[in-house]
């Protein structure tokens, strides 16, 4: 009867905790911003750095069950069959979800711009994946070439006054209707004052229909979610490359920064979402040169108003900044900054880099340190 009894006990042990683990909801972290959070890790290099003892440890968890030897030989063969078409023996990782515009799954490779490569996304998933019993989805909201002081400006930034847009209209149109009178055959027509005003905000207003259109369709996108329900845990953001180009976009960098995280814990109704901003770093180790006045580059000041966020009154202990210039790729540099460039042996290039500055020269290295260090960031302000 004592054996009975304590069999019954150890049963509803087990069965309680198996409850505990289904009734655990879902962690939802989104990860939003233009190019380099779309993910420029190409898939090349990654593949040759698969290949080689001293590169390989770095990059275990992307192959499938860790066998490097058949990764490479699957590769190589697909190589040797169709140049064209080369595959990639990656892992899959069942308790991390993926939505990225339209495309939904297991986290993997591929979930990225251009489709083949990868973004912060995957270490990311791989470091909060690791810390958390519960099922992780990820829902990826970014476009390339977009700014945060138009693009994705958010509701309490404001607008530019009609004044304001009076004048980007005369601007624009006296730009175009010079260029129509040098190319007759190339006729554009003018644009007005609603054409002008929309773009502002546009792609704040898709990231919410993106992530409002995830979580309402859990079980369609993701058939093993069992009704859990969800919490929405993080927000990681990584952008910045076209706000130099407008003086407004850079010098008011932190205030739209500041609107952007009011405005996503306000409209998901999640004020105590904590948020990891990615520092751009397109120089690396480099200093940015100044500005013709010798004060600080436009860069320089997107830098300045993305690291105070973590020092703000009203964010502080709830949002983390991460300085991204500390994972540029050196090896990949050492190449592309040589004597005679990348250019003076492309597949020796191709073995560690496959774009420009701007996007990290493509660097698989690069993309996954940071998303490592997106995910160590995020656990911090979740502790």
């Amino acid at each position: 009867m004592k054996f009975i009894a304590s069999s019954l006990l150890a049963l509803g042990f087990l069965l309680s905790t198996a409850a505990d683990a289904a009734d655990g909801k879902v962690k939802v972290f989104i990860l939003a911003g233009q190019s380099n959070m779309e993910g420029k890790g190409f898939p090349e290099p990654l593949a040759w750095q698969l290949s080689q003892p001293e590169f390989r440890e770095r990059y275990k968890h992307f192959i499938k069950d860790g066998d490097f030897d058949s990764f490479t030989k699957k590769h190589q063969a697909s190589i040797e069959a169709d140049p064209n078409r080369p595959f990639y023996d990656w892992s899959e990782r069942e308790d991390v979800w993926i939505n990225y515009l339209g495309r939904h799954g297991n986290l993997t490779v591929g979930y990225a711009a251009p489709n083949r490569c990868f973004g912060p996304e995957y270490n990311f998933g791989h470091v909060v994946g690791d810390h958390f019993d519960e099922q992780v989805l990820l829902i990826k909201c970014a476009w390339g070439g977009k700014s945060l002081g138009c693009d994705f400006r958010s509701p309490s930034a404001g607008l530019p006054t009609d004044a304001e847009f009076e004048e980007m209209v005369r601007e624009k149109n006296a730009r175009i209707t010079k260029n129509n009178e040098k190319d007759p055959d190339k006729q554009k027509p003018l644009v007005t004052i609603a054409e002008m005003r929309e773009p502002y905000g546009h792609f704040y207003r898709e990231m919410m229909k993106e992530i409002h259109g995830t979580l309402d369709n859990m079980k369609e996108r993701f058939p093993s979610y069992a009704g859990q329900g969800y919490e929405l845990s993080g927000f990681v953001w990584f952008q910045g490359w076209n706000d130099q180009f407008t003086e407004d976009w850079y010098q008011s960098y932190g205030e739209y920064m500041a609107c952007l995280i009011s405005d996503v814990r306000k409209d998901l109704e999640a004020p105590d979402m904590k948020f990891v901003i990615g520092q751009v770093g397109f120089d690396g180790p480099r200093e940015s040169k100044p500005a013709k006045d010798g004060g600080p580059s436009a860069r320089d000041q997107i830098k300045r108003g993305q690291l105070a966020m973590a020092t703000r009154k009203a964010f502080k202990g709830s949002v983390a900044v991460v300085k991204t210039a500390q994972y540029w790729d050196m090896e990949a540099d050492a190449i592309y900054n040589g004597e005679g460039g990348w250019k003076k042996d492309v597949a020796k290039w191709k073995q560690f880099g496959n774009d420009r500055p701007y996007h990290y020269l493509g660097s698989p290295w690069f993309f996954a340190q940071t998303g490592t260090g997106f995910g160590e960031a995020m656990l911090r302000l979740t502790r």
